[in-house]
């Protein structure tokens, strides 16, 4: 079995990160290994969880550039996605160009997995 794509997933609403972990597991190449609602909670664990790809809600404050920042060097292996409501966010600018993608959230499951399967073969 090839090996799969670690996904962690950030995001203040439970609710949300439930339906996201429920669309990756619907996919055996992708292994959901944690979710966090506020930033602090995700450095404390994002190194454990050793994820490949993280998706970062945004929320539009100056916070999100940091937030970022400190995730790279939390999970220096991990494509970061910004996955947004706030389409101010969803520019390559935006975030200091920080991001590997941005997705909106208005966007389905097969956009997301699209996604993910992109930054992870670059």
């Amino acid at each position: 079995m090839p090996q799969r794509t670690r996904v962690f997933h950030c995001d203040d609403s439970s609710a949300f990160t439930s339906l996201v972990r429920h669309w990756l597991d619907e996919h055996d190449e992708f292994e959901h290994v944690g979710a966090a609602h506020s930033g602090d909670e995700a450095l404390r664990a994002l190194g454990p969880a050793r994820p490949d790809v993280v998706l970062l809600d945004t929320m539009g404050s100056p916070g999100d550039g940091t937030l970022l920042s400190s995730i790279r060097a939390a999970a220096p292996q991990a494509r970061v996605i910004a996955f947004s409501g706030y389409l101010s966010i969803l520019h390559p600018d935006a975030l200091g160009g920080q991001a590997d993608a941005y997705l909106e959230k208005a966007d389905d499951e097969h956009a997301l997995v699209a996604m993910i399967n992109a930054v992870t073969k670059t």
